[in-house]
């Protein structure tokens, strides 16, 4: 078992950096004491090779990557498995039939139908790599609209989901709430949310989320929340260079 998966089953909260931007040296730069790099292949700007250099990176600086794919394509989900990832995250999924059909490309028989073969997985694993590569991926199923929230619960009782992850954005766009509002600061959110530990806490899978501030990450841990993405490039670049700017311009005025 995957030093993440054994962090989760003690209870403890795995904390993740995210990365949208291709560039292996902000992992090296930035990555030391994180647990888990969510590398994200949907809205972030990654191809194949930049996708390949952060899972390699990461590996390399001790993080356990997690990329997101772009959708349910088992094309996609096949050459991202391929890569030797610590697992995958999977955006919106709202229906049991979308994550039967995640679960038969991610795993080899007889959970799944991932096909055999993979050149960095031989190389690096060995032919044999099959025979643990099931065990040591950790499959997480993203529930980002009112629809996956309904259908949480089945969708975390499938064999292979290991954990349900909210999108808070893109559940905040369909139930009409403003986008930048905190988690802590929405009733019907944090209702949603507690629904969804509670369907992944039925199930006996973990629960996770994204989280930018301290209010809202201690509410989340205390429903149950505990693959925790706590910040990333984007936002740390942006917040420092806002913030040094500003020290710099009232020093000058």
């Amino acid at each position: 078992m995957a030093a993440l998966q054994k962090r989760l089953r003690a209870g403890d909260a795995a904390l993740g950096l995210v990365l949208n931007y291709p560039a292996p040296g902000i992992i090296e730069c930035m990555g030391a004491g994180w647990d888990w790099l969510w590398i994200d292949g949907q809205h972030g700007q990654m191809d194949y090779q930049s996708m390949l250099q952060c899972v390699r990176t990461a590996e390399a600086c001790g993080l356990a990557p997690i990329p997101r794919v772009s959708g349910h394509e088992v094309g996609t989900i096949s050459l991202v498995m391929d890569m030797r990832p610590a697992g995958m995250l999977v955006p919106m999924v709202d229906t049991v039939e979308q994550a039967m059909n995640i679960v038969e490309a991610v795993y080899f028989p007889p959970l799944g139908k991932r096909s055999f073969g993979g050149r960095r997985v031989v190389d690096v694993g060995g032919r044999d790599y099959c025979q643990t590569a099931n065990d040591d991926t950790l499959l997480v199923m993203q529930i980002e609209t009112p629809e996956g929230a309904a259908n949480a619960e089945a969708i975390a009782a499938l064999d292979g989901v290991d954990a349900l992850f909210v999108g808070p954005d893109d559940t905040k766009v369909r139930l009409g709430i403003p986008i930048n509002t905190r988690i802590a600061e929405s009733d019907e959110l944090a209702r949603m949310m507690e629904g969804v530990a509670k369907a992944a806490r039925n199930a006996g899978k973990f629960v996770g989320c994204p989280v930018g501030d301290l209010e809202s990450f201690a509410m989340v841990l205390g429903l149950g929340y505990r693959l925790m993405a706590c910040g990333g490039d984007v936002p740390f670049l942006r917040t420092m260079s806002a913030a040094r700017l500003k020290e710099l311009r009232q020093a000058v005025v």
